[in-house]
């Protein structure tokens, strides 16, 4: 009678030790909200990254960029350098339930670890009118 107790004690501490590890992984996505327009009170879903992971001597990488479906609006993401502005890798847009998985960089880049900006410019799906946009500060782990 005692064991049910203990199972369900055991099975929510390894939950949470699950949940939290995947917390901590680079990349992770963290939703942000920005205003559509001033005053709209109406919001767009930016999906945030804490850190991107990249691999090393290759301009083509691996990601997980996404405009959620939720979104009533296309997104243009840039990927800049922090030091000395250097743009990296600019998209096509990007409409709500969309996801990029591989990008080609502008250039490879070293082994290292490099403060960069993730900007979103964001526009109408209708007609193609300028919204909010965001910046997501972040870190390239190149490996």
């Amino acid at each position: 009678m005692n064991r049910k107790p203990n199972i369900l004690a055991a099975f929510l501490v390894l939950a949470l030790a699950l949940l939290l590890t995947a917390c901590g992984a680079g990349g992770d996505r963290v939703e942000r909200f920005a205003e559509a327009n001033p005053g709209s009170g109406e919001s767009i879903a930016i999906p945030g990254y804490e850190e991107l992971d990249f691999a090393a001597g290759k301009a083509e990488q691996a990601v997980d960029l996404k405009n959620p479906p939720e979104n009533a609006c296309d997104f243009v993401l840039t990927l800049s350098l922090d030091e000395g502005g250097e743009t990296l890798w600019t998209g096509e847009a990007l409409s709500p339930g969309e996801a990029l998985t591989r990008i080609t960089l502008n250039r490879a880049l070293e082994a290292g670890e490099y403060p960069a900006t993730l900007h979103y410019d964001c526009y109408t799906v209708k007609d193609n009118q300028p919204l909010n946009g965001a910046d997501i500060k972040l870190i390239l782990e190149v490996k």
